[in-house]
């Protein structure tokens, strides 16, 4: 009995997933747009299940142009277009994507799930955001007419890079590229200051250590601030003096500094510290804990996916940057959706073109500015060629944002120069009430010993994430 009802529910999923049914249109209170053009649903219809939108499997990827497949034996679904294939599992949120050779593990938040229509027919459905950003497509949701919308990222890319040259942007990665390979020694100068609440606070580190392939590190620094004015303007607020003990403290952060210990995998978003100052040792803290930060989970929680920012930081990758861009645009208005993207990719590669670079001497500038509402991004790539090789470069990136009558503004470069040497300034100010100025200055030079990765053996651990949350369970 159990192999027979097992024979008719693959039979009815097998059924589902080639196709057959209805032909009659079937009606659903939610709308699917792709493109631009209403998608018409023969047999299964767009489903709601707790509060999320799932699409019919084989309806959502075919219009995508994908082929679909069923894995009788597994049960798994999949589908391939253009070398890349995303496979899932009806009831599991474990999926793998597969691309270039390369496949990636990914959790989803919904599982997609098969079940039987008012015939008896089954049918597989697929959570709409992770089916459609799959294969580099823009989601939204438009409220006021209930429609899915859906923008394929990668067709309107391709399209807006017919004619277009990116030489320039390549040489560009060349030259980065050979610095994300490989051991090399790091040497790293920091001065700067921040401002809090107009009180300016001096700072200067400095940095040395090992990365490897990029993402490996391991970095010693240490650091000097002098809190003199913030302490007086914190003393003038509340009235009251410091202590000589309190004003011993003050200068050992400025004389001594603080030594921070740094060891990670940013490939997989994990970064460990350790803190050593006479004065965080007075404050309690242990000088042999080591610090643990999950950066890639923090960043899973804020709906970004941290795999992919380290691919595109790694290299001048415009396409990979422009689909995070698209896949990242808010589209809620099914009106004009597809021509917001269509305007937006538009307007990012006639920037990045090599049309874009003005060539003055040895040195090729390119300036893009972006408006969108209320934040207005400028960005600038600056690089010297010799025998049409590049020889150093600059990439700049300014931001002024407003919202609730506050304006933050943002100034950031990074540079690789010639000879291994590396340069980097960032200034910030979010309305006068905190600003930060650093410039950084260093040089890499190639290295043999490998960086550790982790704290030494046996030492102790604290997970910050969990030791935040305790300290917000203890205020509460």
């Amino acid at each position: 009995m159990k192999k027979l009802t097992r024979w008719l529910t693959a039979m009815g999923l097998t059924v589902a997933l080639l196709g057959c049914g209805s032909a009659m249109a079937a009606e659903s209170p939610i709308a699917v747009q792709l493109d631009g053009q209403a998608l018409t649903f023969t047999d299964a219809v767009p489903q709601v299940q707790n509060e999320r939108t799932f699409l019919p499997f084989r309806a959502v990827f075919e219009a995508l142009g994908a082929e679909v497949a069923w894995d009788a034996e597994t049960g798994a679904i999949s589908a391939v277009r253009d070398g890349k294939t995303v496979t899932m599992l009806p009831g599991s949120t474990d999926a793998s994507v597969e691309d270039g050779g390369v496949t990636t593990a990914i959790q989803m938040d919904v599982a997609p799930y098969a079940a039987a229509d008012e015939n008896g027919v089954w049918r597989t459905y697929v959570p709409v955001r992770f089916a459609a950003q799959s294969f580099d497509c823009a989601v939204g949701w438009d409220q006021a007419n209930s429609t899915v919308i859906l923008v394929d990222g990668a067709k309107v890319l391709a399209e807006a890079m017919e004619g277009k040259n990116f030489t320039y942007l390549e040489k560009m990665a060349a030259y980065g590229e050979k610095y994300n390979e490989g051991i090399w020694n790091a040497d790293m100068t920091v001065e700067g200051s921040m401002n809090l609440l107009g009180a300016e606070i001096p700072l200067a580190a400095t940095a040395k250590g090992v990365m490897a392939d990029s993402t490996k590190l391991e970095m010693d620094m240490n650091m000097k601030m002098d809190m003199t004015n913030f302490i007086a303007l914190m003393s003038a607020m509340s009235e009251t003096e410091l202590t000589e003990e309190e004003l011993a403290e003050v200068a050992v952060l400025q004389e001594q500094g603080i030594d921070l210990a740094m060891r990670g995998d940013m490939e997989q978003g994990v970064l460990y510290m350790n803190m050593k100052s006479d004065l965080l040792t007075a404050s309690g803290i242990n000088a042999e804990d080591w610090y643990k930060l999950d950066m890639a989970a923090l960043m899973e929680q804020m709906g970004m996916d941290w795999a992919e920012l380290m691919a595109a930081s790694k290299q001048v990758d415009y396409t990979a940057l422009m689909k995070s861009a698209v896949t990242s645009i808010s589209l809620t208005d099914s009106a004009t959706a597809y021509e917001q993207v269509k305007t937006t990719v538009e307007t990012i590669l006639a920037g990045l073109c090599d049309e874009a670079f003005v060539k003055e001497g040895d040195e090729y500038t390119a300036v893009m500015d972006m408006e969108e509402d209320g934040v207005t991004v400028t960005l600038v790539f600056v690089m010297n060629m010799k025998n049409d090789e590049v020889t150093a470069y600059v990439v700049g990136m300014g931001m002024s944002a407003e919202a609730e009558g506050m304006t933050m503004t943002m100034d950031m470069n990074i540079g690789m120069l010639e000879d291994g040497k590396t340069m980097g300034d960032m200034s910030m100010d979010m309305a006068g009430l905190m600003g930060m100025e650093m410039n950084v200055t260093g040089s890499y030079t190639p290295g043999t010993t490998a960086p550790a990765v982790e704290p030494p053996a046996g030492a102790n651990v604290v997970d910050m994430a969990q030791l935040m949350a305790n300290e917000m369970g203890a205020e509460a």
